[in-house]
């Protein structure tokens, strides 16, 4: 005959069992496995694709947000709307302008000016630069989050 306590471990080991189950079951379904978040305050783009994102903007955005970024037709670009974007992953904040902008012409630049122009408006935005280039594929950007830019 098996003694009452015995049977309250093997109740509690299957209740551990069953919990450790649970969590790893469900595990990937709520997320633990993201990646580890990258604030874009560690630099994620280069000195180059802001300098082109400069000329780019120039071209393509001036006319609405302004030379100075300061807005006009279009909002301000610096600062940034900390309501809007604060904790934000970049790569949404991305996919707004390339879907959105320009206001005449919502995706019609090509992917690599879309890149260096975010580049331009983080660096204007007191974002320092990175030794790494925001890469083309924005697919690459899931774990990068926009946080406040550093203290100037």
């Amino acid at each position: 005959m098996v003694r009452a306590s015995t049977w309250r471990w093997r109740w509690a080991g299957g209740v551990v069992l069953a919990m450790a189950w649970l969590l790893t079951a469900t595990g990937q379904e709520y997320g633990y496995d993201d990646p580890v978040p990258v604030l874009v305050s560690s630099g994620v783009y280069t000195e180059e694709q802001a300098d082109a994102g400069q000329a780019a903007f120039a071209r393509h955005c001036a006319h609405c947000h302004g030379v100075d970024l300061q807005g006009g037709f279009g909002p301000r670009l610096v600062p940034l709307d900390p309501f809007q974007f604060r904790d934000e992953p970049l790569a949404t904040v991305y996919a707004f302008i390339r879907t959105q902008m320009p206001f005449d012409g919502p995706g019609s630049l090509d992917d690599e000016d879309y890149v260096t122009i975010l580049a331009h408006i983080l660096q204007r935005n007191g974002y320092p630069v990175g030794p790494e280039p925001l890469p083309a594929d924005a697919d690459e950007w899931a774990p990068l989050v926009l946080d406040d830019p550093p203290a100037q």
